[in-house]
């Protein structure tokens, strides 16, 4: 396999490109993927006592994918299996941009806010059968949207469910039916900028205030109400950073015009924006470039932004450190207000979301330099790894076996996290297309945890001064193990979203090229772009059952060898292990209807699924998982 060098490359997301030549660019020739057998079973397992996870009324199971980075810790991650081989199967709503992808209730339906879309429309919905639009909700004017939506439970009516989205001056809350709750002001107001400047980087839920939290690029935090929308703040809070340095544009305005004109083909905003839409990603020129998180047992809001302007050295308007926050909404006789409980500076600020690990004990974020940095909760550090590149987005941090997982341009690092130090057990092995010339298999985006492994998306292609540009792309599935490919399917669009996946176990990836708009300037991408959201659905609905059964098992089998050391573990386990026994349920039936599964076997699959439930109930977590690993052993 030819790999990309560790050495600093910057981030995948184009600002490092030196000035290039199309003139000197030859032409790709298309690398063929790879024909990967049905994958084995996995030999992945947890092992000893699992973070336990916090529960509330309000907050979703583990099992949704109910905010952008899955959950209100940004932990990435899903407690269900992704489907282990997968294909193609539609792309809807093409006209939109989508660089933050879907987010889903519990009967699946997709919710998405299209990046400052032509159609006045900030949130839309669709069926996960065919993508067909569910319904949309109308924007005020010209709406930004881009931020993802949010799915909670509603406490008063626990079988319902509620979609919250705050845009930069407004925000909503819907029913699952399209049905508006509130639709409120923020308490901002948009200036006569561009609308690109005017963007919320996501909403997430703080129980302890029952309160809906928005927060905004140029670094300004409001809390909501939950059940009416009212403004919980006097004012906005407004963090102590200011924007980042400004960093030129290193591209040939001859390119940047032409990718600009490609940008603007899904995404209403003035000439010249592609350039600053990747600044915004890239964490330059900006206060704030990507989501936060919310423990929510502690109610702390840990949000990566720009330092105080004087930590710098030089009080001058712009802060060149970047800083990790801990901030609490602090209950007072005249409402709430937002207090800092903490900061770390760093150097070259950060564009990364940060990530709570299951109990709340350690921070994991990116900065610019390529370093994957573990901070505890009062601010401190706690240990750095140096990876080569820039972090996409967020890492994964699972709740098992002290295991975080960190996606860069250099590839998809797991990392042990040892208390004290932090230790690289692999580089993922990539080896997804037989290629062609010099052509590279290259990682595209930052991955997701499931049951039996994680979500990737990889491409063929070249390197252009060191930044990927693929010219064919797909996604696939990591042994989590070992990092070697499971299963890789071609298709779809890059993403600078997330790996999300609905209670399927299928994919749904937000279309937004950013790299391939410069490759199909230059070249080196062909395929037609493409906006929307594209689905890759389950290929073999029996591996989907077979590996949701053994991660059941293997779940339980570990949750009663250590039910007497950590018994909180071992109830998390327990409420694991059914929802994968519904997961079994629901793909069961489908993989009969397939051809995948005799009608006869699955009959004695329901029994065994029908046991083991009866045995969770009876707290024996032992004897279920003796049922669903008699599945497990079945399907080869």
């Amino acid at each position: 396999m030819k790999q990309i060098s560790k050495r600093s490359v910057g981030c995948g997301l184009l600002m490092g490109l030196a000035i290039l030549s199309a003139a000197t660019v030859a032409r790709a020739q298309t690398s063929t993927p790879k024909t990967f057998a049905p994958p084995a079973k996995t030999k992945w397992k947890p092992v000893g006592c699992r973070a336990v996870p916090a529960t509330d009324p309000v907050l979703p199971a583990h099992n949704l994918w109910s905010n952008i980075h899955a959950d209100t810790a940004a932990s990435d991650g899903t407690s269900l299996a992704f489907t282990p081989m997968m294909h193609e199967d539609w792309t809807a709503e093409t006209a939109t941009y989508n660089p933050t992808g879907p987010v889903f209730d519990s009967q699946g339906n997709l919710y998405f806010s299209p990046f400052i879309p032509y159609e006045n429309v900030v949130l839309i919905s669709l069926n996960p059968t065919d993508g067909a639009r569910r319904w949309a909700i109308a924007g005020k004017g010209a709406p930004p949207g881009g931020a993802a939506p949010m799915v909670l439970r509603d406490p008063n009516a626990p079988a319902t469910e509620i979609i919250y989205l705050a845009l930069y001056d407004r925000a909503l809350a819907v029913r699952t039916d399209g049905t508006i709750v509130w639709d409120v002001p923020t308490g901002l107001t948009r200036g006569s900028a561009a609308a690109i400047e005017y963007l919320a980087s996501g909403v997430n839920y703080l129980p302890a205030a029952d309160a809906i939290v928005g927060l905004t690029g140029d670094g300004y935090i409001f809390l909501l109400d939950r059940e009416t929308g009212a403004r919980l703040l006097a004012t906005p809070y407004q963090l102590p950073g200011q924007r980042s340095p400004v960093v030129p544009p290193s591209l040939p305005e001859s390119l940047t015009t032409a990718a600009d004109v490609l940008f603007r083909q899904f995404v209403n905003v003035p000439v010249k924006s592609l350039t600053r839409f990747t600044a915004i990603l890239l964490g330059n020129d900006v206060e704030v470039a990507n989501m936060f998180a919310v423990d929510p047992r502690t109610g702390r809001l840990w949000v990566a932004a720009t330092a105080p302007d004087a930590e710098d050295g030089a009080a001058d308007g712009r802060s060149s450190l970047g800083a990790l926050y801990g901030l609490d909404a602090v209950s007072g006789a005249s409402g709430y207000t937002i207090t800092e409980a903490c900061h770390r500076s760093f150097d070259g600020g950060s564009a990364s979301t940060p990530t709570l690990d299951a109990e709340g004990t350690r921070i994991y974020l990116g900065d610019n330099f390529g370093k994957l940095l573990a901070i505890d909760s009062a601010c401190q550090d706690v240990w750095e790894v140096d990876l080569g590149s820039q972090i996409f987005g967020s890492v994964a941090a699972s709740a098992d076996n002290h295991e975080v997982y960190a996606s860069t341009q250099a590839g998809i690092f797991k990392v042990i996290d040892e208390g004290t130090q932090g230790r690289v057990a692999w580089t993922a092995q990539l080896d997804v297309y037989d290629l062609v010339g010099e052509q590279l298999n290259l990682n595209m985006n930052l991955v997701a945890t499931g049951a039996n492994g994680l979500a990737f998306q990889a491409g063929a292609g070249t390197l252009l001064n060191n930044v990927a540009i693929a010219s064919t792309i797909g996604a696939g599935v990591l042994d989590r193990d070992k990092g070697t490919v499971r299963s890789f399917a071609p298709g779809g669009e890059e993403t600078v979203a997330v790996m999300s996946t609905g209670p399927d176990g299928a994919l749904y990836l937000g279309n937004s090229p950013v790299r391939r708009l410069f490759g199909q300037v230059l070249g080196v991408s062909p395929a037609p772009l493409r906006g929307g959201i594209t689905k890759f659905a389950p290929e073999r609905l029996d591996l989907l059952v077979r590996d949701a059964a053994c991660a059941a098992q293997a779940r339980a089998k570990n949750a009663n060898k250590f039910k007497k050391t950590c018994p909180d573990a071992l109830a998390a386990d327990a409420t694991q292990v059914q929802e994968l026994i519904d997961q079994i349920q629901s793909a069961g039936p489908q993989a009969v209807a397939a051809g995948n599964i005799k009608a006869t076997d699955w009959a004695k699959f329901e029994k065994k699924l029908t046991d083991a439930e009866a045995a969770l109930a009876a707290g024996n977590i032992k004897k279920a998982g003796s049922k669903v690993g008699g599945i497990c052993a079945k399907i080869k």
